[in-house]
């Protein structure tokens, strides 16, 4: 085996002294069959994530039937629902960056378990409390993928190849929202809300053994420190140099020590860089106003067009399908618009991305426009679905920007930069949907999409102002800690 195939170039050309012999190969390196066959075994894992956080919210009338019968705590039956993604603050800023110190497999097969255990504790569960908790705490494993999953992908690709990857990663994060509440729609009304749960850990224990039996191990600095084949440690310290800070390189480690960079790395990324915390601001409140519609979605087609709880989930597929529109196109737009701006021979930059999330951001703004007022019309059931189509649209090339913008920013610490990035998104993601229903009750659907395609519209001055910014100065946004 060549050291060319196994180990950075640029380190082998900085000396000839010392030529060690390692017992891998470069991620980079491997087949092309061998990196799609990986990234859709985390995709599967991704999709799963979103496939339960929304497979329940059409059986939250028959949960609060089960624990309240007689009426009451319906904030409770939503919170059953957004909890869930709750969760996702915690699981991927703990989880994911530890990832970056101790690789992508552990974690990932770890995360699974916890995932299936508690996800039958949540089809098991006796009282309304205990759901919650489950929930929540289901949230945390099944939300670390989130962050470790693009960074794996992340890993076996050259930076400014990573387009087309990611975007197909992607096809689970959109697949889940859409199927989750069809199929949930489907098994509440078939057999009943507890076998949503007892359907998502067969699907749990499908992943699983993808994950223990097909995925190997992406993160170079990992694989540096597992090889056990070479005779001197002089160039090894030097590559683990330019990917592991030397905290992170001790035998002797405290976990404390170890689980306090985890979580402060996010943090650094998010307060210490202005356009990384831009960006963490945009999809914070995007994403909230995307689960504003999927969370109410559902009971806006029963109530307005008398859908059943079977199928009701139904109205989900035009966001889904504008989403996974965007994951086959969007990719080849920005790169277009990356040319336009920068000519043919530029090397893309993380920069490049802003284009595409400003040309989007109005295409939601009209797709929420479309769906409210043709909802307040009361016109054909299919009317709005087109307006969500769009918005679905928006939603996910603005989603797969905001990741490669952060993947590309921060190389050597992409789990750590897509932590920050889910942890932003679900915090917008549980907390701002909780006005959903009092918004609607008081403005109706049109004035009240109204609200939210304005506040949408206003987010159009971050991705201009960091356009602008680096426009003018030069300086592409690259982060190194």
């Amino acid at each position: 085996m060549s050291n060319k195939e196994c180990v950075d170039e640029k380190t082998l050309s900085e000396s000839t002294v010392f030529q060690p012999t390692y017992s891998f190969v470069h991620p980079h390196e491997w087949p092309r069959r061998k990196k799609w066959l990986y990234t859709a075994v985390v995709a599967y894992c991704d999709c799963l994530t979103f496939l339960v956080s929304m497979m329940l919210a059409p059986g939250v009338p028959q949960v609060l039937q089960t624990f309240r019968p007689h009426g009451g705590d319906e904030f409770l039956g939503s919170f059953c629902v957004t909890v869930y993604i709750l969760g996702f603050c915690v699981g991927p800023l703990l989880l994911g960056p530890l990832t970056d110190l101790y690789g992508r497999t552990v974690m990932l097969r770890t995360c699974i378990l916890f995932f299936l255990a508690l996800t039958i504790a949540c089809a098991l569960s006796t009282s309304l409390g205990m759901l919650i908790a489950f929930r929540f705490l289901a949230g945390i494993f099944g939300g670390a993928p989130m962050a470790i999953g693009g960074a794996a992908v992340a890993d076996m690709y050259l930076s400014g190849e990573r387009g087309r990857p990611i975007a197909w990663y992607s096809y689970g994060t959109m697949l889940g929202p859409t199927l989750g509440p069809v199929l949930g729609g489907i098994i509440n009304g078939t057999l009943g809300w507890r076998w949503i749960f007892w359907i998502a850990a067969i699907l749990a224990g499908i992943c699983a053994v993808g994950l223990f039996f097909i995925l190997h191990e992406t993160h170079l600095p990992t694989l540096v420190t597992r090889s056990r084949d070479y005779s001197s440690g002089t160039k090894v310290q030097r590559l683990l140099a330019r990917y592991i800070p030397k905290n992170a390189m001790g035998d002797n480690q405290s976990i404390l020590s170890t689980l306090s960079r985890a979580v402060l790395l996010p943090v650094r990324l998010t307060f210490s860089h202005p356009s990384i915390a831009a960006i963490l601001l945009l999809i914070l409140i995007f994403n909230g106003v995307v689960n504003i519609v999927l969370s109410s979605l559902g009971s806006v087609y029963q109530k307005n067009y008398h859908f059943s709880r079977t199928t009701a989930g139904l109205s989900y597929l035009g966001m889904g399908f504008g989403g996974l529109s965007a994951l086959a196109t969007a990719s080849r737009i920005s790169d277009y618009l990356a040319r336009c701006l920068n000519g043919q021979e530029t090397p893309k930059q993380p920069e490049h991305h802003i284009p595409l999330i400003i040309v989007t951001l109005p295409v939601a703004m009209t797709g929420l426009l479309w769906y409210g007022w043709a909802c307040k019309a009361h016109v054909h059931w299919f009317v709005p679905i087109m307006g969500l189509f769009l918005f679905g649209y928006a939603y996910m090339s603005i989603r797969l920007s905001t990741q490669l913008f952060l993947v590309e920013a921060v190389p050597n610490y992409s789990a750590s930069a897509l932590a920050a990035h889910t942890v932003a998104s679900s915090i917008g993601g549980a907390f701002i949907p909780l006005s959903a229903f009092p918004m609607y009750n008081s403005l109706g659907y049109g004035w009240g999409n109204t609200l939210i395609a304005l506040l949408e519209l206003s987010l159009l001055i971050i991705p201009l102002a960091l356009f602008i910014s680096t426009r003018r100065t030069g300086k592409h946004v690259r982060i190194h800690l």
